[in-house]
């Protein structure tokens, strides 16, 4: 049983927050199996509470945590209207996942070295960061995330596959920074491309599907005018005769790009993630076992690891002043590797995909990133404002 679950009050779940502010970080590295037990022992934390009181109670916490980690890593911060900080941040390890690669505010916690947070196991049961049931419009089942719709001063849109998902605690901070509702418009294995992904049917007609009323709820909702989008770089399409692979993908998100309405003002790019390898996992879960830290010992090179991305290509093609890309592959590869462990957070829960944990990190980082780009959309004397884009 979960040393936090409450049976009166089950609706409060595992408190992963005060988990973190009781851990005493200084002794991680010689306790690290106990400490990544107390934050992620979810299973038992559910035990005897109702499924939907658990998976708002997970929603809660994941917000907090990813507020205390914005706060705790990084100078930017959510401000008054985005969620409570934990009292006690002081107790948040410092340089912790993505901050350990912060180029702009160098950071380094030898505290850290051997931790390994979540551990492969736990990472593997991990699902998606929480995100409250809409209403669903045919193909669509959207999602909401960021603050809630009567304090949201705006509402914006992440669009993508499953890769889109995995990115949404990062999207996530940038919301309750600036006090956004976030609509999540995801299909898992289908990105939003007018290109045919080679996938067994009824998978295919069911994305292709998808991806038509995606821009009918754009249009429904002209309010929406910022999107941001990401998808695997690897996945498979039908090449059209006298173009190449390359060419049809780019043309895909291209063609899908076009179809929006033109309230959509701003599609926002990021970078599909590094790639790990199908022995990474097993590599860190030796790692661990041996007490040697695990980034260094499970690198994976950054050829091996990293391809173009045929939507950031498609970004820089399509109108100047409608598409951006962001790029945070230098918070986990350097100039010649990527490592499975930052900062003492676990990067991937498989090959592909991010963790929750290592997401949520990232959320500061690439709300300065996206901050940039908002100043350059808006007139000189307005700059100073993001948070106040209509």
């Amino acid at each position: 049983m979960c040393p936090l679950h409450d049976r009166a009050n089950p609706g409060a779940g595992c408190d992963v927050v005060a988990v973190l502010a009781r851990t005493n970080w200084a002794t991680v590295d010689k306790t690290m199996a106990g400490t990544v037990d107390a934050l992620f022992r979810r299973a038992a934390c559910d035990e005897g509470v109702p499924r939907s009181a658990a998976w708002r109670a997970r929603g809660r916490t994941a917000a907090a945590v990813a507020g205390m980690l914005a706060a705790a890593v990084s100078p930017v911060s959510a401000g008054a209207s985005g969620p409570a900080a934990p009292q006690d941040v002081a107790a948040t390890p410092s340089c912790f996942g993505a901050a350990a690669r912060d180029v702009l505010h160098p950071c380094s916690n030898p505290k850290l070295r051997l931790a390994v947070v979540p551990t492969p196991v736990q990472a593997a049961r991990d699902p998606n960061s929480p995100c409250a049931k809409t209403t669903r419009i045919g193909p669509l089942n959207p999602c909401a995330f960021g603050v809630a719709a009567a304090a949201a001063t705006k509402t914006i849109a992440l669009v993508g596959d499953s890769h889109a998902s995995a990115l949404r605690p990062a999207v996530d901070v940038v919301a309750r920074a600036h006090s956004w509702l976030g609509i999540s418009i995801t299909h898992t294995g289908c990105a939003f491309s007018a290109a045919t992904k080679q996938l067994p049917e009824p998978a295919r007609s069911q994305c292709r599907a998808w991806n038509a009323a995606v821009p009918s709820w754009f249009s429904m909702h002209p309010e929406v005018d910022t999107v941001f989008v990401s998808a695997i770089t690897g996945s498979h399409v039908t090449v059209p005769a006298g173009r190449t692979t390359a060419q049809a993908k780019v043309d895909g998100y291209l063609n899908a790009w076009r179809r929006l309405p033109s309230s959509v003002k701003h599609i926002v790019v990021i970078r599909d993630v590094p790639k790990a390898r199908g022995s990474t996992l097993r590599c860190v879960s030796h790692a661990i076992a041996a007490r040697r830290p695990a980034g260094p010992a499970c690198t994976v090179p950054r050829s091996r690891a990293l391809v173009t991305d045929p939507e950031v290509v498609a970004a820089d093609r399509f109108s100047a002043d409608r598409s951006q890309a962001v790029d945070l592959t230098a918070l986990m590869c350097g100039r010649r590797s990527c490592d499975p462990v930052i900062g003492g957070a676990l990067v991937h829960k498989d090959i592909h995909h991010l963790t929750q944990t290592f997401a949520a990190t990232l959320g500061p980082m690439l709300l300065r990133q996206f901050d940039a780009l908002v100043a350059s959309w808006l007139p000189p004397a307005n700059t100073t404002a993001p948070a106040t884009l209509q």
